[in-house]
């Protein structure tokens, strides 16, 4: 029998942000841990964070109307969350998922901080050398550009260089927009796949897509259920969700006959690894059990990933910087140069 989720039908007006989600989760999962009841944690939540006290009293009142816990959090969470805990709810241990999404979201907080704090020099630089670019465009190239017609020079690199800049524009925009409109048309299945392919950051994704999907399946593998109902029960969630799609996916693969490791090689975000696991022959709960122990190890592979991406954001900006210094540069020296060879 397949169960159903239903949908909200209001529109989600409030949310906690992810800074808030990372504390709260990571306050709940200490409570629970100790010995506080879901709804004795989530009392206590009001008092060191009196500022969504008005969240927690909507989650309070749908619990205490017969929601699940999954289902009253809902509207103010990711819907990545909201199923990874509607899985625990239901398949699993509910406390631990939520300790693992609270130290989850805590590490993505610290790593956005510090992503910030390495932008923050390089973004001030930036906009000085855009502020020094409008007034050589204003006050100096034109003095320069008439001096060399007086001069007769035919060499004036600053004749394209404000052409450049705007091709460039025009390319990012354009690159931008293509990415944009691909992934409005696109279904959750295609979107992480882009994700995946994206420079730099695509590794990146590949991590976190494969550390949320093997982290779920390993969840129900756990409490015995087969592959045709993990994917029934994923034919439940909301049409556009990722796991609805994929599962959609997979059942359509075993509906053919086609061995459910066709699968891992047609989505880059599903590790080959799987292959390995899959052909052992284990029992599922078996197999459950060694995902679960993969998905640590992938989880610490995102982490030191993310820390490498962070390291070469600095030298990227920085080498950006260099190379419109040296244009500038040039485009204020050349002129003069050939006008002065000009006159010896």
């Amino acid at each position: 029998m397949k169960l159903r989720v239903r949908q909200p039908k209001h529109i989600k007006k409030d949310s906690l942000s992810i800074r808030q989600q990372a504390r709260w989760f990571s306050l709940m999962g200490d409570l629970l841990r100790v010995g506080f009841s879901l709804k004795q944690a989530l009392t206590f939540s009001t008092t060191l964070m009196p500022e969504s006290t008005k969240i927690f009293e909507e989650i309070d009142m749908s619990m205490a109307s017969g929601g699940s816990f999954s289902k009253s959090t809902r509207l103010f969470i990711g819907q990545d969350i909201y199923y990874q805990l509607l899985l625990a709810e239901r398949h699993g241990d509910l406390g631990q998922s939520i300790t693992q999404i609270g130290q989850f979201l805590t590490i993505s907080v610290k790593q956005k901080t510090k992503l910030k704090g390495l932008l923050q020099y390089p973004a001030i630089l930036l906009s000085l050398l855009g502020i020094l670019l409008a007034v050589l465009k204003i006050f100096i190239f034109p003095e320069l550009s008439t001096w060399q017609n007086e001069q007769e020079t035919q060499y004036n690199l600053f004749a394209f260089w404000p052409w450049m800049l705007l091709g460039i524009l025009i390319g990012v925009i354009g690159i931008s927009g293509s990415i944009i409109y691909r992934w409005l048309k696109s279904s959750a299945v295609n979107r992480a796949t882009l994700l995946c392919q994206l420079p730099l950051i695509g590794k990146i994704y590949r991590e976190y897509y494969a550390y949320y999907l093997i982290t779920n399946f390993a969840l129900l593998l756990q409490n015995g259920m087969g592959v045709r109902e993990i994917c029934e029960l994923f034919a439940s969630f909301d049409k556009k969700s990722l796991l609805n799609q994929l599962g959609s996916q997979l059942d359509q693969v075993l509906m053919n006959g086609k061995p459910p490791i066709k699968i891992i090689h047609d989505y880059p975000y599903l590790p080959q690894e799987l292959i390995v696991f899959m052909n052992k022959g284990e029992t599922v709960e078996e197999l459950g059990k060694q995902l679960t122990i993969f998905s640590s190890l992938i989880f610490s592979r995102l982490i030191k990933k993310i820390e490498q991406l962070l390291v070469l954001v600095q030298p990227i900006l920085f080498g950006i910087i260099a190379v419109v210094i040296v244009m500038m540069y040039l485009s204020i020296m050349l002129p003069i140069y050939q006008s002065m060879k000009g006159i010896y």
